[in-house]
């Protein structure tokens, strides 16, 4: 609950809310290092390649899984691992509708990230948090989204309405191919876990796969950047790695898990 300047919790702990809009919930005891998450410099470069619009279709396809599969007036929208804010500022527009009144939030391990989204999207709510301790009442989202982010099952069922749908985003089997086989001998394709989390059912599964052009180097730079590959390049091979991007693929799995009602579990 906001009050004033501050978040306070059911157990009425006060949390202040930063300037730019943010509450930071990340415990000492929850971080790996000081300042854990993306740098600043990697949600830089993903602000700048995802404004750019390469991911759009993505986007769009998000927005019509809900738009097929959530029939209510109200939409409580939570974004888990939701770095700078794109996926859910870019929904919140797409789904604006008289009468659809959606209440849009996200967390992010990273401050760099929540600071960056809490300044770009102030219609939506943010704070620092681990996805395996989501400061979120049980119960309470009708939809949780998580694109290529680490979490947990358990905590995305308890925040979830009876019901709820969890849209899973994360790489398929040629999702940045010509990347990979501009670094690696012999690349590897992405593996897609099928498994189904205790107290879902999937209702829906499909992959995206689309090409996208980057003319410009630095787009180039920014892509590298904000993927884990760029640990992977030697200073001596980055030229010839760019080189290859001119034409790159996307390649998504989205499943759609629905939360089973109790009396189904």
């Amino acid at each position: 609950m906001l009050a004033g300047a501050q978040w306070q919790c059911e157990n009425k702990h006060s949390y202040d809310r930063a300037k730019a809009g943010y509450v930071n919930l990340l415990l000492a005891n929850q971080k790996r290092s000081p300042e854990p998450g993306d740098s600043k410099e990697m949600i830089a470069a993903r602000r700048a390649f995802l404004e750019a619009g390469h991911y759009q279709p993505l986007v769009n396809a998000l927005a019509e899984l809900i738009r097929e599969h959530h029939f209510k007036p109200t939409l409580a929208l939570f974004d888990a691992g939701c770095g700078e804010g794109y996926y859910l500022g870019k929904l919140v527009t797409l789904l604006s509708e008289p009468e659809l009144a959606i209440n849009a939030a996200g967390s992010d391990i990273s401050k760099a990230a929540i600071e960056k989204a809490a300044k770009k999207y102030p219609h939506c709510q943010f704070a620092i948090a681990s996805n395996f301790n989501l400061p979120v009442l049980n119960e309470s989202q009708d939809v949780v989204l998580q694109v290529f982010a680490p979490g947990s099952a358990e905590e995305t069922h308890r925040i979830l309405t009876d019901g709820g749908l969890w849209l899973h985003v994360s790489p398929a089997e040629e999702h940045l191919a010509q990347l990979k086989a501009a670094l690696y001998e012999s690349p590897q394709q992405h593996s897609v876990d099928a498994e189904l989390p205790t107290g879902f059912e999937e209702i829906k599964s499909t992959r995206l796969q689309f090409h996208f052009c980057l003319p410009e180097l630095q787009i180039r730079r920014d892509l590298l950047l904000m993927t884990p590959y760029n640990w992977s390049v030697a200073e001596d091979a980055l030229d010839s790695v760019l080189a290859s991007m001119s034409e790159v693929g996307a390649d998504f799995s989205v499943r759609v898990l629905r939360k089973c009602p109790k009396s189904e579990e």
